[in-house]
């Protein structure tokens, strides 16, 4: 896992890629910090971070579209075959690289606070907090783009689809003020999300099988509760959607709530992305 970290972080600066994304994420920083705080004299950072997530929808996919995806088109992952390591050991060294790099810029960010403060009062501990969240929600997102860069060998494609979850992921809670509750509108919405996994499955799979079997375990149900139980429906989608607001987290560490859950949240989605990774190498390796 070493060897496959140490390669990975070295690729980062190499190529242009690791200085695109600091050149990027600090320029975004700084320009936030210079319209948040001082053209409307604010010495509240957290609006920063909150702010910057929207930065998070560009600068992630691009630097997580070639983690797989560029391996596969020049044939390097055969190397990676030969060594005396585990798949997961090859996805937790990529991963780990791809948090050292995110881990950059937010360490130069804390600074800002401490620049921040000769202009006025800050709160430390909001700042602070809202920065290491913002460190962590970069890591659960990067897991999400490792995921979709290990579906296929177009870093285009890669970072297309990454780009499409992460937007549909942070529009959520907009998305979810203004839908309709009636039991039919949830119905079809939960039916699109039905066949939204279904085609990342048989992007991962290329199995029709195994695409059919897992639409009928989404889909049966739903029609069973849609046609007998159509009550229960009924605003369900609204609170469904919010399971996947993942930028929306963030919010409480602004108010200054240091939210223990949203923590143990972004961990869980960045181990359950981690963990499809490794089985999409997998069924890779062995087809």
């Amino acid at each position: 896992m070493l060897s496959v970290y140490k390669k990975e972080l070295r690729l980062y600066f190499v190529t242009a890629t690791g200085y695109v994304f600091l050149a990027f994420m600090l320029l975004s920083a700084g320009l936030y910090t210079s319209l948040v705080n001082f053209v409307y004299y604010s010495a509240a950072f957290e609006y920063v971070v909150k702010d910057m997530c929207f930065v998070l929808l560009i600068t992630i996919p691009l630097l997580t579209m070639r983690v797989f995806s560029d391996e596969k088109k020049q044939k390097t992952d055969k190397l990676l075959c030969l060594l005396p390591i585990d798949v997961k050991s090859i996805v937790l060294g990529k991963f780990l690289a791809l948090c050292t790099i995110t881990l950059i810029p937010a360490v130069v960010m804390c600074a800002y606070p401490v620049i921040l403060s000769s202009y006025g009062v800050v709160n430390f501990k909001t700042a602070f907090s809202c920065i290491l969240a913002f460190y962590i929600l970069e890591c659960t997102l990067c897991a999400i783009g490792m995921f979709t860069s290990s579906l296929t060998e177009n870093q285009i494609i890669s970072a297309i689809l990454c780009f499409g979850i992460l937007l549909l992921c942070y529009m959520i809670p907009t998305i979810a003020e203004n839908i309709s509750s009636a039991s039919d509108f949830t119905f079809k919405a939960f039916t699109a999300c039905a066949a939204a996994v279904c085609v990342i499955i048989f992007i991962a799979s290329k199995k029709w099988l195994i695409t059919l079997i897992a639409a009928l375990i989404m889909e049966v149900p739903l029609l069973v509760i849609y046609f007998k139980y159509n009550e229960l429906l009924v605003g369900k989608f609204a609170s469904f959607s919010q399971w996947f607001a993942i930028f929306g987290k963030i919010d409480s560490f602004t108010n200054g709530v240091f939210d223990i859950t949203a923590i143990v949240y972004f961990i869980t989605v960045a181990l359950l992305f981690i963990c499809f990774t490794i089985q999409s190498e997998n069924r890779r390796r062995w087809r």
